[in-house]
């Protein structure tokens, strides 16, 4: 069998005693079902609200349905989306090198990216 030269091999990594790391395009994908489940989940619920007998449609936005109102939502909600998916990139792609799940990996990487959105949101609103 053919070996590579001694100094290609690294130190405890003979494939045997290799640690498995999680693979970053799983995570990616773990991380995006999270962000789908979710706003799948608000839409259902959403949908599930009736709506008021008497409404008062002089009011700016009290008269749209729930279909108007996600997709008001996904317009006006593009730069926190946005800022979202770059951010789970970055965690997702630092997370992988650690973890062996891409379950873990994925659901951390949503997990840490929402808190930093929140987090740089609540600073830029405090700033104004």
């Amino acid at each position: 069998m053919c070996q590579a030269p001694e100094q290609w091999q690294v130190p405890g990594m003979d494939g045997v005693n290799a640690p498995r790391l999680a693979s970053f395009g799983l995570s990616l994908l773990v991380a995006l079902g999270w962000y789908v489940t979710v706003t799948a989940a608000v839409f259902v619920g959403r949908l599930g609200i009736p709506a008021e007998p008497d409404r008062n449609c002089s009011v700016l936005f009290s008269c749209l349905t729930p279909q108007d109102e996600i997709i008001l939502l996904l317009i006006f909600g593009a730069p926190i989306l946005a800022g979202l998916l770059f951010s789970t990139l970055l965690v997702a792609g630092l997370l992988a090198r650690w973890i062996s799940s891409p379950i873990v990996a994925g659901t951390l990487s949503a997990l840490v990216s929402v808190v930093m959105v929140a987090a740089a949101g609540i600073l830029w609103h405090g700033a104004r």
